[in-house]
């Protein structure tokens, strides 16, 4: 610390001292600074108190001028913002963090979602790589394709996350995701070795695109019964009702509602598989709404492993996404890309895990 009579003025405070303090990463601390909503209301006070202990002013030309450089990772979410975006996004900011990187989140609406507007982001900050986290692009398969060849073009390192490359077979950019169809298989394995052979899939989309993760994860579902033995009815797989938010409550909600309400005298299914653990949580709000017991009279699965599924009554058996460890390898190779732009591409599947709740039984 400076002596207040020695007539030099005291260093002033990084937001990354201010960061390394708190416990957070940087880009906490600059939300908090700025009041932003997106971030605990107990971690802002703790942020903001530390600031002014150790006398730390934000700098807005400062902070303009650090984004602004390639020590910048532009984060771009498309479309639907859930639960596990977010959890993995805080551990991608601390991996990056760590390397000496700041995280830039940017959110996209599905209608803005165009590579001119990703170009626009990327050239306009300067950043030294992007991660795409999420899905991109449209449901059309063709669409996606197009579009993962234009950002081929902007010649900054590139990574999806939980998602994908579609640009066809010679993939242009490295991604990192859970394993879906292999996750969904193994959950409908689950189900079949209780007993089950009526299993209903709520949360199928417009497009049968086999690269999204729904899609993956009715391929999975699909392949598990016929592998059993058991011919899949495409009555059982509910479609979407919620434009826009498929892996949402309100999606798992409206689309077994709606099927309930068709079928009053028969449901047809004695297991239901949702696309998510959202969509679950939904699914078993409009169940109970017509009276049918989980797991006494319908099992229930989900998908991704989230906080919601194990403290939902009865908690949920799901596919939980090792998040930390899918953030992980995303970093590692965005990384390794910035340091060697011309280095291999890696596509990377993980291998999600079983979570036995208690919303399966024998039939």
């Amino acid at each position: 610390m400076a002596d207040p009579t020695s007539g030099s003025a005291p260093a002033e405070m990084s937001i990354r001292e201010l960061a390394r303090i708190c416990g957070v990463a940087v880009s906490t601390v600059s939300r908090a600074m700025n009041d932003r909503s997106d971030v605990n209301p107990a971690t802002r006070d703790r942020i903001r108190a530390e600031a002014a202990k150790h006398g730390y002013v934000p700098n807005a030309s400062a902070r303009r001028l650090k984004i602004s450089t390639t020590t910048s990772i532009s984060v771009i979410i498309q479309g639907e913002l859930g639960q596990l975006l977010i959890e993995v996004l805080e551990h991608l900011e601390r991996r990056f963090a760590d390397a000496g990187y700041e995280t830039t989140l940017t959110h996209i609406a599905d209608r803005q979602a165009s590579a001119e507007t990703v170009q626009r982001i990327v050239r306009a900050g300067k950043f030294g790589g992007v991660v795409f986290l999420g899905r991109y692009g449209s449901a059309d398969r063709e669409a996606s394709a197009q579009l993962s060849r234009r950002l081929a073009e902007i010649q900054v390192p590139m990574v999806f996350c939980t998602t994908p490359d579609y640009s066809g077979a010679d993939a242009l950019h490295s991604s990192v995701s859970v394993d879906d169809r292999t996750g969904v298989y193994e959950l409908a394995n689950h189900l079949i070795a209780r007993g089950h052979r009526r299993i209903a899939f709520v949360g199928a989309g417009d497009q049968h695109d086999r690269e999204h993760a729904w899609a993956l994860r009715l391929a999975g579902y699909r392949a598990a019964l016929t592998d059993a033995g058991i011919d899949p009815d495409p009555r059982l797989v509910l479609p979407s009702r919620v434009p826009g938010q498929l892996y949402s409550m309100a999606n798992g909600h409206a689309s077994v509602a709606n099927w309930l309400g068709e079928h009053p005298d028969d449901r047809g299914f004695t297991a239901l598989m949702a696309v998510s653990d959202a969509a679950a949580v939904g699914a078993a709000r409009a169940l109970n709404e017509a009276g049918v017991r989980v797991p006494d009279e319908c099992s229930l699965v989900g998908f991704d492993g989230l906080d919601i599924a194990n403290y939902y009554v009865p908690r949920i058996t799901t596919l939980a996404q090792p998040i930390a460890e899918i953030a992980e390898s995303t970093a590692r190779v965005l990384l390794d890309t910035v340091k060697s732009p011309r280095r291999a591409i890696e596509q990377v599947w993980i291998r999600g895990r079983l979570a036995e709740g208690e919303s399966v039984r024998e039939v």
